[in-house]
C-alpha cells in the first residue's frame, strides 16, 4: 500500500509541478506540493521584522480574497512557520529574493495592481524573477536590543519591468494594517526591517548514542552535476527530476548510504520517494546549499531555471544526503571558502543515525584553477581540515563516522596532473579510503572518477574512521549523463 500511495504521490507532483513551473503564479492547492519538496532543506531560515512596528511579517494564508491571497503584513509577536522565509540568489547576492515556507513560493511585488495593492507583496512566485527579486541595502545600524546574533538591519527596493526601484514599506499609520508594498521613494522608518535568522533542529547537538555492535554499510558518492554543465548529457544541460531519478536509479547497488554533490533541492523529495519505491525501504533525504554573500548574510545561490519549455524553478543548487529513514538529526556546515561575493561559498552535510551510532557527512570542495578563487590550494586545504574538525567532534560524541564528497583533489600519491597533491594528506593520514592501498606503488590513489578529454583523475572519496575496514571499492565505468563516476564502498564500523 505504501509503495502504491509512493507512486500515485509521484504522479501527482509531476502533473502538479508542470502546472505549477507553467503559470504565472500558484494556487493555494499547490502549497504542500512545494513546501513538501523544500522541507528537505538544511538552508537557513529567518525572519523579517518591521522596525516601524516592532512586529513581524507574516504571510497571510487565510484570505478569502484571491487578490490579497498570501500578501505579507508585519503584524505578528512571535515567529512561526507563517513567518519564515529562506534567502535565495541567482545574482551572487547582488538580489535576494524570499521564499515563504508556508507556501514554497517566492515573495513578489504586484507591479501590475491598482490603487492601495499597486506593489504589494505576497508569497506566490513560481520563480525568481524580476519581480521576486530585490536589491537589498544592508544598513550600518545595531539591531534593536534582544535580536539574535546574526541579525542585519536592511532595507530593500523592487523595480517594475522599466521602471524605477521602490523601497518594501510596511504600512503602519493610523489606517494601516502592516501591510508591505514597494511603493516608497525615500528610505525612512517604515522602510527599515530587521533581517533574524530562526534557530532550527540543526542548531543544537545530535542526540546522544550507546554501545553500538560492528555493522556494515554500503556506501554510494556521485557528484551528478545536476546544474548547468553544458558538458554533462540532461535536458538543456539541466536536470529534471524525473531524468535524474533515471539516471541514480540505473547505478544504485543496494545502498544504505548515498552522497550527491552538485545537485537541486527541490528534486531531494523526488529522489526520496524513487529511492524508497526501489529499495521498498524507508529513506530520509536531505538537502543543504552553497550560498553567495556580499555585505550581508550568505545567500543561497539558485539552481539554473529547468529545461525549456516550462522553466522550472529546481529551488537551491548544493548538496545532498540519503539515508535510512531513522536519521532523526541533521546540520549544515558552512566551509571557509574564497571571495563570497565572486565565489560560492560550500557547506558540507551531516546526518545521524543514532540508533547504529553512526554519523554521515558529504562536503562539495571549491574548484582549483584561477577561475575559482584556488589556484594553489590553499582554500580546499583549509576545507579538508574544517571537514575533519566536524566529524571528530561526532566522534568524541560516540559517533562511528562516514564521509566524503567530491573533494576537487587529487589524492597524495597522485604525480602526473592536477597539482597541488597535498591536499589531503592529513585527511589520508587520520582516515581510511576507500580505494586506499588497492594500487600497491601508490596506496594513497585510488581510480580516477573524473574523465577529461586526455585525462582521468580521483577526486571523490569516500573516507571512514581508521580502524574501519573496507572490504570492497569500486567505480563505475559509466558517467551517465554526469561528467563524473560514481564511485561505491563497503565498510564495516566496528563496535563501540
Amino acid at each position: 500500500m505504501r509503495r502504491l500511495l509512493r507512486a500515485l504521490a509521484i504522479f501527482c507532483a509531476a502533473i502538479v509541478g508542470l502546472q505549477v513551473f507553467s503559470a504565472p503564479s500558484a494556487v493555494a492547492a499547490d502549497i504542500s506540493q512545494d513546501a513538501d519538496a523544500i522541507a528537505k532543506s538544511a538552508g537557513q531560515k529567518w525572519a523579517l521584522k518591521s522596525l516601524a512596528n516592532g512586529k513581524y511579517v507574516s504571510v497571510e494564508l487565510n484570505e478569502t480574497d484571491a487578490q490579497l491571497e498570501w500578501r505579507l503584513r508585519a503584524r505578528a509577536d512571535s515567529v512561526g512557520s507563517w513567518e519564515r522565509f529562506t534567502l535565495h540568489t541567482n545574482h551572487r547576492a547582488k538580489t535576494i529574493g524570499l521564499r515563504s515556507e508556508a507556501t514554497g513560493f517566492l515573495v513578489t511585488s504586484e507591479f501590475n495592481d491598482g490603487g492601495d495593492r499597486e506593489g504589494m507583496l505576497r508569497a506566490r512566485g513560481v520563480r525568481l524573477g524580476q519581480w521576486q527579486q530585490f536589491t537589498p541595502d544592508y544598513l550600518k545600524e545595531t539591531p534593536p536590543s534582544g535580536s539574535p546574533q546574526g541579525s542585519q538591519v536592511l532595507a530593500f527596493t523592487a523595480a517594475p519591468t522599466g521602471g524605477t526601484p521602490k523601497y518594501v514599506t510596511a504600512e503602519v499609520g493610523e489606517t494601516g494594517d502592516g501591510l508591505l508594498r514597494a511603493r516608497g521613494s525615500r528610505l525612512g522608518s517604515w522602510e527599515k526591517f530587521v533581517l533574524e535568522p530562526v534557530t532550527s533542529a540543526g542548531d543544537v547537538q545530535p542526540p546522544q548514542v550507546g554501545a553500538a555492535n560492528a555493522t556494515t554499510l554500503n556506501v554510494m558518492s556521485w557528484n551528478v552535476c545536476a546544474n548547468n554543465n553544458g558538458k554533462c548529457g540532461w535536458s538543456d544541460a539541466r536536470a529534471g527530476f524525473v531524468e535524474l531519478n533515471e539516471e541514480i536509479k540505473a547505478r544504485l547497488k543496494s545502498p544504505d548510504v548515498i552522497l550527491f554533490q552538485e545537485f537541486c533541492e527541490k528534486h531531494a523529495k523526488r529522489v526520496e520517494w524513487m529511492l524508497e519505491d526501489h529499495t521498498g525501504r524507508g529513506w530520509d533525504v536531505r538537502f543543504a546549499p552553497v550560498h553567495h554573500q556580499t555585505d550581508g548574510p550568505r545567500i543561497q545561490k539558485q539552481c539554473a531555471m529547468g529545461p525549456a519549455p516550462d522553466s522550472a524553478d529546481r529551488g537551491a543548487f548544493g548538496i545532498a544526503i540519503a539515508v535510512p529513514e531513522e536519521n532523526v538529526w541533521y546540520k549544515r556546515h558552512d566551509l571557509t571558502s574564497p571571495q563570497p561575493a565572486v565565489h560560492e561559498q560550500r557547506s558540507a552535510l551531516c546526518a545521524a543515525l543514532p540508533a547504529r551510532a553512526v554519523m554521515v557527512c558529504n562536503a562539495h570542495f571549491t574548484a582549483g584553477g584561477d577561475d575559482f578563487g584556488d589556484p594553489k590550494g590553499e582554500w580546499r586545504t583549509e576545507q579538508a581540515a574544517q571537514l575533519a574538525e566536524i566529524v571528530k567532534v561526532y566522534e568524541q560524541r560516540g559517533y562511528r563516522t562516514i564521509f566524503g564528497g567530491d573533494f576537487n583533489s587529487v589524492p597524495p600519491d597522485h604525480t602526473i596532473s592536477d597539482p597541488p597533491n597535498t591536499i589531503l594528506i592529513k585527511t589520508y593520514a587520520e582516515y581510511r579510503e576507500c580505494d586506499e592501498n588497492s594500487i600497491k606503488e601508490r596506496p594513497r590513489d585510488g581510480d580516477a572518477t573524473k574523465p577529461f578529454d586526455k585525462r582521468a583523475i580521483k577526486i571523490d572519496y569516500i573516507f571512514a574512521q581508521d580502524t574501519a575496514e573496507f572490504s570492497s571499492c569500486s567505480v563505475d565505468a559509466d558517467t551517465g549523463k554526469s561528467d563524473h563516476y560514481p564511485i561505491y564502498g563497503t565498510v564495516k564500523l566496528p563496535g563501540t
